[in-house]
Protein backbone atom coordinates (compact mmCIF):
# COMPACT_ATOMS: atom_id res chain seq x y z
CA UNK A 1 0.00 0.00 0.00
CA UNK A 2 1.50 3.17 -1.44
CA UNK A 3 0.77 5.20 2.49
CA UNK A 4 1.39 4.53 6.24
CA UNK A 5 0.03 1.57 8.28
CA UNK A 6 0.32 1.65 11.93
CA UNK A 7 -0.34 -1.03 14.66
CA UNK A 8 1.15 -0.77 17.83
CA UNK A 9 0.76 -2.56 21.41
CA UNK A 10 2.21 -1.64 24.61
CA UNK A 11 1.75 -1.66 28.47
CA UNK A 12 4.13 1.31 29.80
CA UNK A 13 5.20 3.90 30.14
CA UNK A 14 1.40 4.51 29.06
CA UNK A 15 -1.28 2.41 27.44
CA UNK A 16 -0.92 2.48 23.75
CA UNK A 17 -3.39 0.29 21.57
CA UNK A 18 -3.02 1.88 17.88
CA UNK A 19 -4.06 0.89 14.44
CA UNK A 20 -5.21 2.88 11.74
CA UNK A 21 -3.86 4.23 8.60
CA UNK A 22 -2.79 7.00 6.05
CA UNK A 23 -3.09 7.01 2.24
CA UNK A 24 -1.09 8.99 0.12
CA UNK A 25 -1.54 12.59 -0.08
CA UNK A 26 -4.66 11.67 2.79
CA UNK A 27 -5.05 13.66 5.97
CA UNK A 28 -6.18 11.76 8.58
CA UNK A 29 -6.58 13.98 11.80
CA UNK A 30 -5.88 12.43 15.42
CA UNK A 31 -8.69 14.03 17.76
CA UNK A 32 -9.07 13.30 21.79
CA UNK A 33 -8.54 15.00 24.77
CA UNK A 34 -5.57 15.86 26.34
CA UNK A 35 -3.45 13.56 27.51
CA UNK A 36 -5.05 10.81 25.27
CA UNK A 37 -1.79 9.95 23.31
CA UNK A 38 -1.82 11.51 20.00
CA UNK A 39 1.30 13.51 20.32
CA UNK A 40 2.94 9.94 21.95
CA UNK A 41 1.72 8.21 18.72
CA UNK A 42 3.58 11.08 16.20
CA UNK A 43 6.75 10.43 18.26
CA UNK A 44 6.83 7.14 17.86
CA UNK A 45 6.04 7.06 13.63
CA UNK A 46 8.97 9.59 13.78
CA UNK A 47 11.03 7.20 15.74
CA UNK A 48 11.51 9.59 18.50
CA UNK A 49 9.99 7.47 21.51
CA UNK A 50 9.84 3.75 21.71
CA UNK A 51 8.66 1.93 24.35
CA UNK A 52 10.68 -0.75 25.56
CA UNK A 53 7.65 -3.55 25.57
CA UNK A 54 6.04 -2.23 22.19
CA UNK A 55 5.07 -4.22 19.62
CA UNK A 56 3.33 -4.16 16.44
CA UNK A 57 4.55 -2.23 13.03
CA UNK A 58 5.41 0.81 11.35
CA UNK A 59 5.23 1.30 6.79
CA UNK A 60 5.33 3.57 4.79
CA UNK A 61 5.15 2.69 1.02
CA UNK A 62 5.68 -0.71 2.58
CA UNK A 63 8.62 0.26 3.66
CA UNK A 64 9.08 -0.97 7.46
CA UNK A 65 10.40 1.71 9.75
CA UNK A 66 9.52 -0.86 12.81
CA UNK A 67 8.48 -4.49 12.67
CA UNK A 68 9.16 -6.23 15.99
CA UNK A 69 8.47 -9.53 14.95
CA UNK A 70 11.50 -9.33 12.48
CA UNK A 71 13.55 -6.96 14.70
CA UNK A 72 13.41 -3.95 12.25
CA UNK A 73 13.46 -0.57 13.99
CA UNK A 74 14.95 2.45 11.86
CA UNK A 75 16.89 5.40 13.42
CA UNK A 76 14.54 8.85 13.30
CA UNK A 77 17.43 9.95 10.82
CA UNK A 78 16.46 6.68 8.76
CA UNK A 79 13.27 8.12 8.63
CA UNK A 80 11.56 10.25 6.47
CA UNK A 81 9.27 11.64 8.70
CA UNK A 82 8.99 15.47 8.72
CA UNK A 83 7.28 16.74 11.97
CA UNK A 84 5.99 20.13 12.86
CA UNK A 85 5.76 20.97 16.52
CA UNK A 86 2.83 23.13 18.22
CA UNK A 87 5.22 25.75 19.33
CA UNK A 88 7.77 25.46 16.10
CA UNK A 89 10.97 24.76 17.54
CA UNK A 90 13.23 26.99 15.54
CA UNK A 91 16.30 27.33 16.51
CA UNK A 92 16.47 30.69 17.41
CA UNK A 93 20.10 31.93 16.05
CA UNK A 94 19.47 30.78 12.87
CA UNK A 95 17.87 32.52 10.11
CA UNK A 96 15.02 30.91 8.54
CA UNK A 97 16.96 29.82 4.94
CA UNK A 98 19.54 27.80 7.40
CA UNK A 99 16.68 26.64 9.95
CA UNK A 100 14.81 24.66 6.69
CA UNK A 101 18.78 23.76 4.93
CA UNK A 102 19.97 22.44 8.21
CA UNK A 103 17.04 20.09 8.04
CA UNK A 104 17.47 19.07 4.13
CA UNK A 105 20.76 18.12 4.35
CA UNK A 106 23.76 18.11 1.98
CA UNK A 107 21.88 16.74 -1.16
CA UNK A 108 19.73 19.80 -1.10
CA UNK A 109 21.42 23.05 -2.65
CA UNK A 110 20.74 26.48 -1.53
CA UNK A 111 18.69 27.41 -4.50
CA UNK A 112 16.37 24.25 -3.56
CA UNK A 113 15.61 25.63 -0.73
CA UNK A 114 14.68 29.21 -1.67
CA UNK A 115 12.44 27.42 -4.22
CA UNK A 116 10.66 25.91 -1.25
CA UNK A 117 10.43 28.51 0.74
CA UNK A 118 8.97 31.23 -2.49
CA UNK A 119 6.56 28.10 -2.38
CA UNK A 120 5.48 28.71 1.12
CA UNK A 121 5.98 32.76 0.60
CA UNK A 122 9.38 32.77 2.18
CA UNK A 123 11.37 34.59 -0.15
CA UNK A 124 11.39 37.59 1.15
CA UNK A 125 12.16 36.75 4.64
CA UNK A 126 14.97 33.80 3.95
CA UNK A 127 17.78 35.83 6.12
CA UNK A 128 15.18 36.96 9.08
CA UNK A 129 15.36 35.11 12.28
CA UNK A 130 12.46 33.61 14.49
CA UNK A 131 12.21 36.40 16.38
CA UNK A 132 11.88 38.67 13.26
CA UNK A 133 8.61 36.68 11.99
CA UNK A 134 5.49 36.67 12.98
CA UNK A 135 3.83 33.50 14.31
CA UNK A 136 2.49 32.59 11.07
CA UNK A 137 5.69 33.19 9.47
CA UNK A 138 7.66 30.85 11.94
CA UNK A 139 4.57 28.24 11.32
CA UNK A 140 5.70 28.24 7.49
CA UNK A 141 9.28 27.94 8.12
CA UNK A 142 8.69 24.67 10.35
CA UNK A 143 6.24 23.27 7.86
CA UNK A 144 9.45 23.75 5.19
CA UNK A 145 11.75 22.48 7.36
CA UNK A 146 9.29 19.62 7.41
CA UNK A 147 8.64 19.27 4.10
CA UNK A 148 12.73 18.88 3.04
CA UNK A 149 12.28 15.25 5.30
CA UNK A 150 9.65 14.45 3.07
CA UNK A 151 9.61 15.66 0.15
CA UNK A 152 12.17 12.83 -3.06
CA UNK A 153 15.73 15.17 -2.44
CA UNK A 154 16.69 16.46 -6.31
CA UNK A 155 19.60 14.06 -6.94
CA UNK A 156 16.75 11.09 -5.98
CA UNK A 157 13.86 12.77 -7.40
CA UNK A 158 13.21 9.89 -10.33
CA UNK A 159 15.64 6.99 -8.49
CA UNK A 160 13.89 3.67 -7.77
CA UNK A 161 15.75 2.96 -4.15
CA UNK A 162 14.97 4.18 -0.83
CA UNK A 163 15.74 7.31 -1.09
CA UNK A 164 12.60 7.87 -3.86
CA UNK A 165 10.44 6.30 -1.23
CA UNK A 166 7.79 9.27 0.01
CA UNK A 167 8.01 10.29 4.07
CA UNK A 168 5.11 10.98 6.53
CA UNK A 169 3.75 14.65 7.34
CA UNK A 170 3.66 14.68 10.60
CA UNK A 171 1.56 18.06 12.25
CA UNK A 172 1.43 18.69 16.02
CA UNK A 173 -1.46 21.02 16.82
CA UNK A 174 0.53 23.39 14.10
CA UNK A 175 -1.96 26.22 14.29
CA UNK A 176 -3.08 25.94 17.90
CA UNK A 177 -0.51 29.30 18.79
CA UNK A 178 -1.79 31.69 15.64
CA UNK A 179 -4.21 34.03 15.26
CA UNK A 180 -7.90 33.49 13.74
CA UNK A 181 -6.80 35.40 10.35
CA UNK A 182 -3.38 33.42 9.81
CA UNK A 183 -5.07 30.15 10.46
CA UNK A 184 -6.93 30.80 7.94
CA UNK A 185 -4.41 31.56 5.39
CA UNK A 186 -2.52 28.08 7.01
CA UNK A 187 -5.65 26.02 5.88
CA UNK A 188 -5.40 27.47 2.50
CA UNK A 189 -1.73 26.87 1.92
CA UNK A 190 -1.89 22.94 3.64
CA UNK A 191 -4.86 22.33 1.08
CA UNK A 192 -2.62 23.46 -1.97
CA UNK A 193 0.51 21.62 -0.21
CA UNK A 194 -1.70 18.30 -0.41
CA UNK A 195 -2.56 18.97 -4.20
CA UNK A 196 1.42 19.15 -4.85
CA UNK A 197 2.59 16.83 -2.59
CA UNK A 198 1.54 13.57 -2.52
CA UNK A 199 2.60 12.08 1.14
CA UNK A 200 0.60 10.62 4.22
CA UNK A 201 -0.64 13.73 6.31
CA UNK A 202 -0.88 12.88 10.21
CA UNK A 203 -3.10 16.06 11.86
CA UNK A 204 -3.66 16.51 15.62
CA UNK A 205 -5.95 17.99 17.04
CA UNK A 206 -8.30 19.03 19.90
CA UNK A 207 -10.16 20.89 17.78
CA UNK A 208 -13.14 19.11 16.39
CA UNK A 209 -14.02 21.79 13.50
CA UNK A 210 -10.65 22.07 12.53
CA UNK A 211 -11.10 18.16 11.77
CA UNK A 212 -13.90 18.48 10.08
CA UNK A 213 -12.94 21.38 7.78
CA UNK A 214 -9.26 19.82 7.14
CA UNK A 215 -9.68 16.03 7.38
CA UNK A 216 -10.53 13.03 4.77
CA UNK A 217 -11.01 10.43 7.92
CA UNK A 218 -10.61 11.22 11.52
CA UNK A 219 -9.52 8.71 14.36
CA UNK A 220 -10.56 9.11 18.05
CA UNK A 221 -7.96 8.38 20.58
CA UNK A 222 -8.51 7.66 24.21
CA UNK A 223 -5.82 6.71 26.37
CA UNK A 224 -3.82 5.70 23.97
CA UNK A 225 -6.26 3.72 22.22
CA UNK A 226 -8.19 4.17 18.96
CA UNK A 227 -11.57 3.91 19.22
CA UNK A 228 -13.23 4.76 16.05
CA UNK A 229 -11.95 5.35 12.41
CA UNK A 230 -13.66 7.06 9.73
CA UNK A 231 -14.79 10.38 7.62
CA UNK A 232 -15.61 13.15 10.11
CA UNK A 233 -19.21 13.67 9.37
CA UNK A 234 -19.84 9.99 9.70
CA UNK A 235 -17.95 9.71 13.76
CA UNK A 236 -19.34 12.93 14.48
CA UNK A 237 -23.09 11.41 13.53
CA UNK A 238 -22.89 7.74 14.14
CA UNK A 239 -20.47 7.60 17.01
CA UNK A 240 -19.21 3.68 18.06
CA UNK A 241 -19.87 3.98 21.73
CA UNK A 242 -20.98 6.25 24.51
CA UNK A 243 -17.16 7.36 25.22
CA UNK A 244 -16.62 8.37 21.49
CA UNK A 245 -19.99 10.32 21.57
CA UNK A 246 -18.71 12.24 24.74
CA UNK A 247 -15.04 12.70 22.94
CA UNK A 248 -16.37 14.32 19.85
CA UNK A 249 -18.76 17.10 21.80
CA UNK A 250 -22.24 15.46 20.86
CA UNK A 251 -24.55 17.74 22.93
CA UNK A 252 -27.96 15.39 22.76
CA UNK A 253 -26.89 12.14 24.67
CA UNK A 254 -29.28 10.11 25.85
CA UNK A 255 -30.78 7.08 27.32
CA UNK A 256 -33.57 4.67 25.77
CA UNK A 257 -35.09 1.14 25.42
CA UNK A 258 -35.11 -0.04 21.65
CA UNK A 259 -37.86 -2.49 20.23
CA UNK A 260 -38.32 -3.78 16.83
CA UNK A 261 -41.17 -3.20 14.74
CA UNK A 262 -41.49 -3.69 10.88
CA UNK A 263 -38.60 -4.83 8.62
CA UNK A 264 -36.14 -2.65 8.80
CA UNK A 265 -38.25 -0.52 11.40
CA UNK A 266 -37.38 0.08 14.92
CA UNK A 267 -38.22 2.47 18.38
CA UNK A 268 -36.77 4.04 20.50
CA UNK A 269 -38.45 4.41 23.82
CA UNK A 270 -37.56 7.71 25.34
CA UNK A 271 -38.77 7.76 28.91
CA UNK A 272 -36.87 9.82 32.08
CA UNK A 273 -35.34 7.64 34.85
CA UNK A 274 -38.21 5.61 37.16
CA UNK A 275 -41.13 7.29 35.33
CA UNK A 276 -41.76 4.66 33.01
CA UNK A 277 -45.73 5.77 32.58
CA UNK A 278 -44.16 9.01 30.54
CA UNK A 279 -42.27 8.44 27.42
CA UNK A 280 -42.23 8.89 23.35
CA UNK A 281 -41.67 6.79 20.94
CA UNK A 282 -39.25 7.97 17.90
CA UNK A 283 -38.96 5.54 15.44
CA UNK A 284 -35.37 4.68 14.20
CA UNK A 285 -33.43 2.35 11.55
CA UNK A 286 -33.26 -1.13 12.99
CA UNK A 287 -29.36 -2.23 11.37
CA UNK A 288 -30.14 -5.67 12.78
CA UNK A 289 -27.29 -5.21 15.32
CA UNK A 290 -29.55 -4.57 18.57
CA UNK A 291 -32.15 -6.92 19.73
CA UNK A 292 -35.64 -6.05 20.59
CA UNK A 293 -35.94 -4.82 24.59
CA UNK A 294 -32.46 -3.74 24.53
CA UNK A 295 -30.83 -0.91 26.86
CA UNK A 296 -29.36 1.71 24.53
CA UNK A 297 -27.96 5.04 24.86
CA UNK A 298 -28.50 7.34 21.60
CA UNK A 299 -27.74 10.74 20.07
CA UNK A 300 -29.51 12.94 18.35
CA UNK A 301 -28.05 14.82 15.30
CA UNK A 302 -29.25 18.45 15.46
CA UNK A 303 -28.06 19.17 12.02
CA UNK A 304 -30.66 16.82 10.86
CA UNK A 305 -33.48 18.41 12.90
CA UNK A 306 -36.43 20.35 11.05
CA UNK A 307 -37.57 23.21 13.60
CA UNK A 308 -41.37 24.02 12.91
CA UNK A 309 -43.52 26.89 14.13
CA UNK A 310 -46.14 25.53 16.67
CA UNK A 311 -49.05 24.33 15.02
CA UNK A 312 -47.06 24.31 11.36
CA UNK A 313 -47.85 21.60 9.14
CA UNK A 314 -44.96 19.29 9.01
CA UNK A 315 -43.28 18.44 5.60
CA UNK A 316 -43.39 15.06 3.71
CA UNK A 317 -40.07 13.51 3.75
CA UNK A 318 -38.43 10.83 4.90
CA UNK A 319 -40.89 8.25 6.13
CA UNK A 320 -41.15 7.70 10.45
CA UNK A 321 -40.80 10.80 11.09
CA UNK A 322 -41.69 12.05 14.68
CA UNK A 323 -43.08 15.10 15.82
CA UNK A 324 -42.30 16.79 19.35
CA UNK A 325 -43.36 19.44 20.57
CA UNK A 326 -40.97 21.76 22.55
CA UNK A 327 -40.91 24.79 25.03
CA UNK A 328 -37.81 27.25 24.19
CA UNK A 329 -36.27 27.53 27.77
CA UNK A 330 -33.50 29.63 26.74
CA UNK A 331 -31.74 31.12 23.84
CA UNK A 332 -28.17 32.07 24.00
CA UNK A 333 -27.24 34.51 21.01
CA UNK A 334 -23.57 33.59 19.93
CA UNK A 335 -23.10 35.86 16.58
CA UNK A 336 -24.13 34.14 13.39
CA UNK A 337 -25.48 31.07 15.81
CA UNK A 338 -27.97 31.02 18.76
CA UNK A 339 -27.60 28.38 21.08
CA UNK A 340 -31.35 27.26 22.19
CA UNK A 341 -32.47 24.44 24.88
CA UNK A 342 -35.72 22.82 24.31
CA UNK A 343 -37.81 21.07 26.59
CA UNK A 344 -40.30 18.15 25.11
CA UNK A 345 -43.58 18.52 26.53
CA UNK A 346 -44.29 14.93 27.18
CA UNK A 347 -41.02 14.69 28.79
CA UNK A 348 -40.42 17.93 31.44
CA UNK A 349 -37.09 16.18 32.91
CA UNK A 350 -35.49 16.25 29.37
CA UNK A 351 -34.02 19.01 27.45
CA UNK A 352 -32.53 18.89 23.46
CA UNK A 353 -29.87 21.31 22.77
CA UNK A 354 -29.87 22.76 18.88
CA UNK A 355 -27.69 25.62 17.40
CA UNK A 356 -29.85 27.75 15.53
CA UNK A 357 -29.80 30.91 13.55
CA UNK A 358 -31.20 33.85 14.48
CA UNK A 359 -32.67 34.62 10.89
CA UNK A 360 -34.51 31.26 11.58
CA UNK A 361 -36.07 32.23 15.16
CA UNK A 362 -36.88 35.85 13.73
CA UNK A 363 -38.69 33.86 10.65
CA UNK A 364 -41.02 31.86 12.96
CA UNK A 365 -41.65 34.78 15.24
CA UNK A 366 -40.11 32.91 18.58
CA UNK A 367 -38.02 33.68 22.09
CA UNK A 368 -37.39 31.92 24.97
CA UNK A 369 -40.97 30.75 26.42
CA UNK A 370 -42.53 30.11 23.17
CA UNK A 371 -43.09 26.60 21.51
CA UNK A 372 -41.75 25.15 18.04
CA UNK A 373 -42.45 21.80 16.75
CA UNK A 374 -38.78 19.49 15.94
CA UNK A 375 -39.95 17.10 13.21
CA UNK A 376 -37.04 14.41 13.66
CA UNK A 377 -36.28 11.88 10.89
CA UNK A 378 -35.34 8.64 11.47
CA UNK A 379 -31.72 9.28 10.18
CA UNK A 380 -31.38 11.97 13.41
CA UNK A 381 -30.82 8.95 15.46
CA UNK A 382 -28.30 7.24 16.51
CA UNK A 383 -28.39 4.27 19.31
CA UNK A 384 -25.57 2.53 20.97
CA UNK A 385 -25.63 -0.80 22.99
CA UNK A 386 -25.45 0.08 26.40
CA UNK A 387 -21.50 -0.76 27.67
CA UNK A 388 -21.40 -3.66 30.42
CA UNK A 389 -17.65 -3.26 32.30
Amino acid sequence: MHGLQVQLRSASPIRLEAEFDCGAGELVALVGPSGSGKTSMLRAIAGLWTPADVQGHIRVAGQAWLDTSAGVQLSPQQRRAGLVFQHYALFPHMTALDNVALAAGPAWSGADVQTLLARLGLAMLSQRRPSQLSGGQQQRVALARALVRVMPRPSAAHAAGPEALPGVLLLDEPFSAVDAPTRQTLYRELVALRQQVSVPMLLVTHDLAEARRLADRVVIVDAGQTLQIGQPAHVFASPRNARVAELVGIQNHFEGLFFKDRPGWGRLRWAVAGQTETAIDLVVVDKGKIGGGTPVTWVLNGEQVDVLADGAVPSAGEPGQTLLRCQLLEVLSLGEISLCTLRPEALPGQTITLNLTPRLLQRLQVGAGDRVQLQIAPGALHIMPVRTK
